[in-house]
């Protein structure tokens, strides 16, 4: 019979409550747009205009307890700090996504739980001039979802730095203006070791003047970063000629260093 037999949803029923779609229970209302169908089922069905306008997308996709969509997965992640070396730090922090920095251990873990599942930004923090992290800092770490991602970061530690050192001095004689010359200096610990942790802008400057009217100038880069704990400076001259010149490097933190004396002479015409 009529009764007994499904009858295709229509707009009327929907909008109205009543007719066959209301004998079968499928369409008691505003609230009943969230058929217990497949969710491309009931997006064919919109398409159609079978749906009355009252009805809710997020409802149609829903799993009928008026939520919305699923979420998407979330997962763990486990940042790990292994530190090695000596003059260790007393312990760091941890920052995912830019937001509230967590206390770990030199040697300790912490678990950042309920992250939705996707790419993450992990960063260490507290790191010590004397120390250095292996690999990116900050990272990117994959979160998969009902699962727990793990990073660790290895900080290598040495004695602090004590000493900024020319381990590449000027020449011996400098041709004036048109000869550049290279010199390069270190942070180094009292064991002579470099420090590649430790960074700032040296500063490079005549320190002795060995001009007669001790107004000379010092030309090319004279501010350099240093960068795994050097500093090179590539194309430096000085304007006027002289002897027993010196360099004086500088940088926030250490004491100033001068280089060892060297002159500057006349080009010499064949």
């Amino acid at each position: 019979s009529a009764r007994d037999t499904p009858v295709a949803p229509t707009r009327q029923a929907v909008a109205g409550g009543g007719g066959a779609g209301a004998r079968h229970g499928a369409w008691g209302g505003r609230g009943d747009c969230r058929l217990q169908l497949p969710v491309k089922m009931r997006l064919y069905l919109l398409g159609l205009g079978v749906l009355a306008a009252g009805c809710h997308l997020d409802k149609l996709l829903s799993d009928g307890s008026g939520g919305g969509a699923p979420p998407h997965g979330t997962g763990a992640l486990k940042a790990a700090a292994a530190t090695s070396g000596s003059n260790l730090p007393t312990g760091y922090t941890v920052t995912l996504d830019s937001g509230q920095s967590t206390a770990i251990g030199i040697n300790d873990s912490v678990t950042a739980t309920g992250l939705p599942a996707g790419s993450h930004r992990a960063a260490l923090g507290g790191v010590p001039d004397n120390c250095s992290v292996r690999g990116d800092n900050p990272r990117t770490v994959t979160v998969p979802p009902n699962d727990t991602a793990h990073t660790t970061f290895s900080v290598a530690c040495t004695a602090p730095a004590t000493q900024l050192v020319f381990t590449i001095p000027p020449p011996s004689n400098v041709t004036v203006l048109s000869d550049t010359f290279q010199v390069e200096v270190t942070a180094e610990d009292d064991s002579g070791k470099v420090v590649p942790g430790f960074i700032g802008q040296v500063t490079m400057a005549i320190g002795n003047d060995g001009s007669v009217g001790k107004n000379a100038h010092l030309r090319g880069t004279k501010i350099v970063n240093l960068v795994n704990g050097i500093a090179t400076f590539p194309n430096l001259s000085i304007d006027q000629t002289g002897v027993s010149y010196t360099l004086q490097a500088s940088v926030p933190g250490l004491p100033p260093v001068s280089s060892r004396a060297f002159n500057v002479v006349v080009v010499t015409v064949p």
